[in-house]
């Protein structure tokens, strides 16, 4: 844990924090987390999605497409975070909603 939070550039009371519900990244952490983990950002929130591997070798090759696969799984899915977030900022600034309600 410890060093995951360090990876991370937190402390790792807030890793733990998190780890036990008391606490929730921001989503620009989740998937440099999703990352340092081995699984995606899907399953890192809702335990959907690509978990943790279970490689049968050490082989370097192996390890690094695996890495390859995470991170490009990472960068998709903080791409759609950003554009959610966009679209978000879009439907407040023009007042839209559900009956003049906006949800987040």
């Amino acid at each position: 844990m410890a060093q995951a939070a360090t990876r991370l550039g937190v402390e790792t009371a807030c890793w733990k924090a998190w780890e036990c519900d008391r606490a929730a990244p921001q989503s620009n952490r989740l998937a440099t987390m999703a990352g340092i983990l081995g699984v995606s950002p899907s399953w890192l929130l809702s335990g959907m999605g690509a978990g943790p591997l279970e490689l049968e070798s050490n082989d370097d090759a192996a390890l690094l497409r695996e890495l390859q696969i995470a991170s490009a799984d990472a960068v998709t899915q903080q791409r759609r975070v950003q554009e959610i977030v966009a679209l978000l900022g879009s439907v407040r600034a023009k007042g839209k909603g559900a009956g003049g309600v906006i949800f987040v």
